[in-house]
């Protein structure tokens, strides 16, 4: 599409927010003045947002901002192996279920991190606080037990001034059950493909101490051959306070996978024909991953006269062992971060200023692959190291209905390897400086926003090491990738109809993008820049309870991308659909609770040259769950959960550029999981 006709959609959509807002605000301004009525709006003012980094609430963020609170029900009955169960609702977010541990899922956020190979790229991940998104921008997804998450909170554009390198929108989740919330609790399910789960789950406050935590074990044979995957994950955290005006809070989270194997992706035909085979090389060669990894953190907080201090820290390390069809991977990993903040709370503007530092240190070694086992081949020996300083500030001032916002980051990173085979040492580097600006109106039941944010992508070390051509040392010509993205958009509610909407319309624009392609069959994946790429497109979401027997969570994304230079100018860019929808319908009634879920994804192209098309499909699942074995001090709560209800054959993801067309992954049969829930009162 033209920038012209980009320009006049985008003064035609953003006439008809304003509008919206106007009529949605005077229609319903008469019930506002009910308190009772208003508990909606009310909440969400209240609402700090945590993925900000700041003080800002969902009511005057001038951002895109989707959110989830988990209800009782949902928490029980639903099976939660995979985040995308938890977000499939969300607008902007993609979440792909690959039913391979060993690569973990596939994230985008308006098309950006549509590149990974495995893990997420692209987009910051945060749990309890803790950046799971490490100094080079790559974020393992393997700690988050999406069953113990809480609520979570989206911002769904670029966010650099908030969280710098490969923040092309951010994740950020909470494990910590409300405060009315049993004081333990015990799920366990088992069902199709051998699966199995337990799950503990404790919070108290004893002494004073704010304390919580959870812990899990799962098990499942997979869907398809090669597949298999244990897990043991876990978390804990204590909070308490030092004096009358400052806390304390420290955590820890481990999750350790002894068994992931990978079953690789297929050819169009394998996949339609034998979706529950594995490619032979990978199973034959015993590829996946073990590793172990563990998380620390602590947080301190405190309120002084002119304002408010912020200072955390956080390390992690991880030990991988990752055998593939090329060789067998070893890293241990370790890494972490510091930052603080300052917010002034006795000036004409809300101001925060802070500074944060991150660091990376990789072991890496590659030997050849003898039967699953690394052999005495060494082919990399070598020892990564990053270092990410940055400064910040953020501002805002309201007047009256109207909030200004702006903000900017000013990042420094650093990329060193030690080579030890051929002593041949190498470095990176490169200053990012990314500004934001908003506004946000505010009328009587709804508020208007528009904003520009940037953001960069730092190439990470697994990236820069892939080289074409092979080699030791760092690619010397990949470069960061850069995003500049402008939003508008209206949240609202319809009180006397208890909804809540959301729409927003966005543009983003990416220059030196990164590409992966593959050299050989098997071979590793390889990274260059190639053009640009722009993503715009339309975001709609709407939450209803009309009554206390129904409740209704859908919502709708376009997005259309394309690149614009390069190679493959006017091409889709792959691995991004471009209508997707996904809708949530859960009845009440009384001690039982019916919910169903519909995900329907449009199709989509599989590689840069679009000659590759995943076709497009629709999932139902569905879930029972009674709650009427409550006694004074206990209760139970048996559930079933049938997925895939009506036998959809389909792929849930694909691999980006495969060698020898093996794109596809396909995605499970019907199936089905019974357990039971346990709460102690």
């Amino acid at each position: 599409m033209a920038f012209s006709t980009i320009r006049i959609l985008f003064k035609k959509v953003f006439t008809f927010l304003i509008l919206l807002s106007a009529f949605t605000s005077q229609l319903y301004s008469q019930t506002a003045q009910s308190e009772e009525s208003d508990t909606l709006r009310i909440n969400l003012d209240e609402i700090r947002v945590q993925a900000t980094h700041s003080s800002i609430t969902i009511g005057k963020a001038p951002l895109s901002i989707s959110y989830l609170n988990r209800s009782v029900a949902d928490m029980t009955a639903r099976p939660a192996a995979t985040l995308n169960e938890l977000t499939f609702t969300l607008p902007g977010v993609w979440i792909s279920n690959r039913g391979n541990h060993a690569l973990g899922e596939r994230m985008t956020i308006r098309g950006m991190g549509w590149r990974s190979p495995f893990g997420v790229r692209g987009i910051t991940v945060v749990l309890d606080d803790i950046p799971l998104t490490v100094a080079d921008g790559q974020t393992i997804m393997n700690l988050v037990d999406p069953a113990m998450v809480q609520s979570l909170e989206l911002l769904r554009g670029p966010s650099a001034t908030f969280w710098g390198n490969s923040s092309g929108g951010v994740l950020y989740m909470r494990t910590r059950p409300p405060a009315n919330s049993p004081a333990f609790s015990y799920r366990t399910y088992a069902g199709s493909y051998e699966t199995m789960k337990h799950e503990l789950r404790w919070h108290d406050i004893i002494n004073g101490v704010r304390i919580n935590a959870y812990g899990s074990y799962s098990q499942s044979d997979g869907f398809r051959d090669h597949s298999a995957s244990k897990y043991f994950r876990g978390g804990f955290s204590a909070g308490f306070d030092l004096t009358e005006n400052s806390t304390f809070e420290a955590r820890l989270i481990y999750s350790g996978m002894p068994k992931a194997q990978h079953p690789g992706s297929l050819s169009a035909e394998d996949a339609a024909n034998s979706p529950s085979m594995a490619w032979p090389a990978f199973e034959n060669l015993r590829a996946g991953k073990d590793f172990q990894q563990v998380m620390l953190s602590g947080n301190y907080v405190h309120q002084l006269e002119s304002g408010l201090l912020n200072i955390s820290a956080h390390s992690t390390y991880r030990d991988l062992n990752n055998p593939l069809t090329f060789g067998v991977i070893i890293v241990d990993r370790l890494a972490g971060g510091t930052r603080a903040s300052y917010n002034f709370e006795n000036l004409p503007v809300n101001l925060q200023i802070g500074g944060e530092i991150k660091w990376q240190r990789d072991e890496r070694e590659q030997r050849n692959n003898v039967g699953g086992e690394p052999g005495n081949q060494l082919s990399t020996d070598q020892t990564d190291f990053v270092n990410n300083q940055a400064l910040f500030f953020q501002i805002s001032k309201s007047l009256d209905n109207f909030t200004l916002s702006t903000g900017l980051r000013a990042d420094r990173m650093q990329f060193k390897v030690d080579d030890f085979i051929e002593n041949n040492n190498s470095d990176r580097s490169f200053n990012s400086l990314n500004p934001s600006f908003g506004f946000n109106y505010q009328f009587n039941n709804a508020r208007l926003f528009a904003n520009m944010s940037t953001t960069f992508e730092a190439p990470t070390t697994t990236e820069f090491k892939n080289r074409p051509g092979g080699g030791t040392g760092f690619n010397p010509d990949l470069k960061p990738e850069k995003t500049v993205g402008v939003e508008t958009g209206v949240r609202g509610f319809l009180e006397n109809m208890n909804i809540e909407y959301d729409l927003a319309l966005f543009n983003l624009n990416v220059t030196d993008l990164i590409i992966p392609f593959e050299e050989f069959e098997g071979g590793p994946t390889l990274f260059r820049n190639e053009g640009k790429t722009q993503h715009y497109g339309i975001e709609a979401h709407i939450r209803m309870q009309p009554n206390e027997y129904l409740s209704i969570d859908a919502m709708y994304t376009w997005v259309n991308a394309t690149f614009k230079e390069g190679d493959f100018e006017n091409n889709s860019v792959p691995g991004v659909a471009p209508h997707r929808s996904g809708a949530m319908i859960s009845l009440y009634q009384g001690e039982h609770t019916f919910s169903s879920d519909f995900e329907w994804v449009g199709e989509y192209y599989a590689d840069s040259n679009n000659t590759a098309l995943n076709n497009s499909y629709s999932i139902v699942n569905t879930r029972y769950t009674y709650s009427g074995f409550t006694f004074e001090s206990w209760g139970i709560s048996p559930f079933i959960s049938v997925e895939n209800i009506f036998n959809t054959r389909y792929n849930t993801s694909v691999a980006i550029n495969a060698f020898g067309g093996r794109f596809y992954e396909p995605g499970a049969d019907r199936h089905f999981l019974v357990g039971f829930r346990l709460n102690l009162f």
